[in-house]
């Protein structure tokens, strides 16, 4: 496969309006893959001939696939395609956030394109435009992330014949959902739930550039948590604090860590980080100490119970009260504070989410790792919805706002004739 720094060619005469058609292609961008392609596609003439509709033949769609999901940096990707019908066609590598639609692909000149190639395997001109066939892309500077494979329509038309399913390229290929820590510059949330999905490649890996629905999905996938729900809690939260932005495609996306803003999402007493007041930094990491006495409470028994995790949560915001003189709670901290104790259920193998198995939550909680023995949709097939008053859950997160609220309003000298203290470990030292 060619591979210039520039390369000029003329397509096949028989297919196009005039000589003068050209597709121009360069390989001198970031990395050496950012392909741009110029043709006479903006001009009043070939515009009005791409929007002229052919008639498939064949009563097969087009199709193209990937020979694995998954592929290690310098391993060329291997591809087919059969079914395809037209003239012009090439066949274009996109990274995975870069496309709203295969209805409506990017724009040649907006640079979205990672690689490409002509349905011949060829980047110059092609005498014959073959319906089926075999293509590689090198992938030597490809960023790592998720790319998806599209077949242009019929003499370049942005409007896409097929596109195969998402696939990776990565150091290393294990399986595509399997469990890969964050790596130097990924960015991570203080949200494990959320942190978790992208270690397990749900969304992207380096925590940017996030499609914030396409994450509503992902999250009721893995967990069975009521996408709507999600839409509308803890996603318009970060629309109405402005943690989000809308890409060139019009897709609204955010990174990761914006949720550390401490003026909108993050919140004092989370559940296994220090508060921001002893380090914005160390806040960012597990605490040990948090951690242990999470899984300390119910001694003797490997689970914990609803009301272990709620006591729990308890004592950690008396704790932030007592220890942290900059610590204050927003209304939205009830809502955020409730969802993530009642959350913790979700990873049980208990139907009625009353208890959790410890050795689960441990490893989720530390290592931000689905347990190996979970299976999402396990609990019920339907996911749940906290917001739907007909369904249990709504009652358990009612629960557990309560119990948040008491506690940031409790005095703080009943507080301490309960017993709550600033001694033992709670993520001051």
């Amino acid at each position: 496969m060619k591979d210039p720094s520039f390369v000029l060619f003329t397509t096949d005469l028989l297919s196009y309006p005039s000589s003068t058609d050209l597709i121009l292609y360069s390989s001198n961008t970031m990395k050496g893959f950012i392909a741009i392609l110029v043709s006479i596609l903006h001009s009043t003439s070939y515009s009005q001939h791409i929007q002229t509709t052919f008639t498939r033949v064949s009563a097969d769609p087009a199709r193209v696939s990937t020979s694995k999901p998954c592929f290690e940096r310098g391993e060329p990707i291997r591809a087919s395609f059969d079914n395809v019908e037209g003239t012009g066609i090439w066949i274009g590598l996109y990274p995975r956030n870069e496309i709203e639609s295969v209805e409506n692909l990017p724009r040649f000149v907006e640079g979205k394109l990672s690689n490409w190639t002509l349905a011949c395997s060829r980047r110059d001109t092609c005498s014959e435009w073959p319906s089926e066939g075999n293509i590689e892309f090198d992938t030597d500077e490809l960023a790592y992330g998720e790319y998806v494979l599209t077949v242009s329509g019929n003499r370049a038309s942005l409007k896409a014949q097929g596109h195969s399913e998402t696939f990776i390229v990565d150091a290393h290929c294990p399986d595509r959902h399997s469990w890969i820590p964050a790596r130097e510059g990924d960015q991570r949330s203080p949200c494990p739930f959320v942190n978790t999905v992208a270690n397990h490649g749900f969304i992207n890996r380096n925590g940017v550039n996030i499609d914030v629905f396409d994450m509503a999905d992902q999250l009721e996938a893995v967990y069975n948590v009521a996408s709507e729900f999600l839409r509308q809690g803890p996603i318009q939260q970060m629309i109405d604090c402005n943690q989000t932005y809308v890409d060139d495609n019009g897709v609204l996306r955010f990174d990761l860590d914006i949720l550390f803003d401490d003026n909108c999402e993050e919140h004092e007493a989370s559940m296994v980080r220090a508060d921001n007041f002893f380090g914005f930094e160390k806040s960012k990491r597990v605490d040990d100490g948090l951690l242990n006495n999470l899984m300390r409470r119910n001694p003797g028994r490997n689970i914990l119970s609803f009301d272990n995790v709620l006591d729990y949560q308890a004592e950690r915001i008396m704790t932030s009260r007592l220890a942290n003189p900059e610590t204050e709670f927003r209304h939205f901290d009830v809502g955020n504070m409730g969802a993530q104790a009642m959350f913790l259920f979700l990873l049980s193998s208990d139907e009625t989410m009353m208890t959790v198995e410890k050795n689960r939550l441990y490893f989720f909680l530390l290592d931000e790792k689905l347990p190996d023995d979970f299976i999402p949709g396990s609990l019920r097939d339907t996911p749940f919805n906290p917001k739907d008053a007909s369904d249990f859950v709504h009652e358990r997160l009612m629960q557990s706002m309560a119990n948040v609220e008491s506690m940031m309003h409790m005095p703080i000298e009943e507080a301490l004739k309960h017993g709550h203290s600033i001694h033992g470990h709670h993520g001051l030292g």
